[in-house]
């Protein structure tokens, strides 16, 4: 019985301790660069293979009695998946990966950038997995409700996830919401609501939480300044970046 987390460079911390027992595991898995995710029952998720995508991953590997137990504190859905395990087939909980939302990044950062003591590290570790679970199951339960308004056939989803990958890449000089909707070949108020509907936030709201995270991640690697990041992800100013970065985290990035 057990429970760890394979960081993108390949850490492994074990949350509670691990013996492999059986061939197969249960694992979360999270594309870090094309913000994807899933879980699934079977061997280690191989990066090359296109259901896992490629780039750094973060992995969750649980033993199959630790996440019986687990399990049983979740919804629906994770409990359902917990039965079908026992059928011994690779399995997924989404058929098509689901899109990392803001919520959900925040949480991958706070595991990938742990910086408090080593002696309550495992207990901290384990309250974050069980949010990314918690957080997943949120995100699954929205994708699967039938309940969506503008989002109404694979085409406005595509073209949804495409206009969030274009604001994506260019953070540093983002679109207005008319051209990014001109951009991604549907209608600004389509964008709009559809944007909500599928990521649970507006899209400059999604840009502003995706921004302070990587700023986060910038700054914990220490190899650019604060002025650098700032402006590579598009801040006007060093001043209204600070004041952003001091509202999310509580700290100046200069403290940071």
């Amino acid at each position: 019985m057990g429970i760890r987390i394979i960081s993108p460079n390949g850490q492994t911390t074990e949350v509670l301790r691990f013996v492999k027992q059986e061939v197969n595991s249960i694992w979360f898995w999270c594309n870090v660069h094309g913000l994807q995710h899933n879980l699934m029952y079977g061997k280690r998720p191989d990066k090359k293979r296109k259901s896992s995508g490629s780039g750094p991953q973060l992995l969750v590997e649980f033993s199959p009695a630790a996440f019986q137990v687990v399990a049983q504190m979740g919804n629906l859905s994770l409990r359902n998946f917990a039965k079908e395990i026992k059928k011994e087939k690779a399995l997924y909980l989404s058929k098509t990966n689901l899109v990392l939302d803001a919520g959900m990044l925040q949480c991958v950062s706070a595991i990938t950038h742990y910086q408090g003591s080593e002696d309550t590290k495992s207990m901290y570790m384990y309250a974050r997995v069980l949010d990314l679970l918690w957080l997943q199951q949120e995100n699954y339960l929205r994708t699967q409700a039938p309940q969506t308004v503008y989002v109404k056939t694979e085409y406005d989803k595509e073209r949804i996830v495409f206009a969030r990958d274009y604001l994506l890449t260019h953070l540093d000089a983002p679109p207005t919401l008319i051209h990014l909707a001109a951009i991604a070949g549907i209608n600004e108020f389509k964008l709009k609501r559809g944007f909500k509907e599928l990521f649970n936030q507006t899209v400059f709201g999604y840009l502003a939480e995706v921004r302070l995270e990587m700023a986060r991640r910038a700054l914990h690697e220490n190899k650019k300044t604060v002025t650098q990041i700032a402006f590579e992800l598009g801040y006007a100013s060093l001043q209204h970046f600070s004041k952003a970065f001091k509202e999310k985290f509580g700290v100046s990035p200069a403290r940071y």
